[in-house]
């Protein structure tokens, strides 16, 4: 591949990234519910969701799109990556957004049947039994620890393949760091800064 066509590949990479960032970005705050720290009183949730017939559909459709975006970007950045480690290392987090995607929907199926529901549970709720708002919490941590690890290989993948020497290793780190914050300090991630740190490596890419 001559040095032009590699300049077009990776701008236009870079490009399509920053939209898929900026689209997640979208969905991230279009809900009101996540525009603030979300609430633990299970009324205040359900008000919440109730309240925002728009913002929070369009979340729960919005993540999983952007996921799936994200791992076909990642694959055409593998195809295009030379032979050997770089090459294998962006096939991983390829398949490893693949799986956070996959495991993004049943959270994403739950949130569209609060947004359904919301309103009847509010009608009928009961404080002396109030009921379990969210379901399928469990793939929460699978999901985020994927999506991180998938970050931090393509990372590493666009250093060693030498299209991001440098600023490839920064995000390798910060896909490192998001590892060890997420559970073990912050006991929680926000999906959208998981988006802040592709936005690094989009800007990479459109400024190469």
């Amino acid at each position: 591949m001559n040095p032009a066509q590699e300049f077009d590949w990776t701008r236009s990479t870079g490009i399509v990234l920053l939209v898929t960032v900026f689209v997640f970005l979208i969905g991230a705050f279009s809900a009101a519910y996540f525009r603030a720290m979300p609430p633990s009183d299970p009324r205040q949730q359900l008000t919440l969701i109730a309240n925002d017939p728009i913002g929070w559909p369009t979340q729960a459709i919005i993540f999983p799109v952007a996921f799936l975006a994200t791992a076909l970007i990642f694959g055409s950045i593998a195809l295009r990556l030379p032979a050997g480690w770089p090459r294998w290392l962006a096939l991983a987090a390829t398949l490893l957004f693949v799986a956070g995607f996959l495991l993004w929907l049943p959270i994403s199926s739950d949130r569209l049947r609060l947004g359904r529901e919301a309103a009847e549970m509010l009608r009928t709720f009961d404080p002396a039994a109030p009921p379990q708002v969210f379901g399928n919490g469990w793939v929460f941590w699978p999901h985020t620890i994927t999506v991180l690890t998938a970050i931090g290989l393509m990372g590493a993948a666009l250093a060693l393949g030498g299209l991001l020497p440098t600023l490839g290793w920064w995000v390798a780190g910060l896909g490192l760091l998001g590892l060890v914050a997420g559970p073990l300090i912050l006991r929680d991630w926000p999906p959208f800064a998981s988006y802040l740190f592709l936005l690094v490596m989009a800007i990479g890419l459109l400024r190469r």
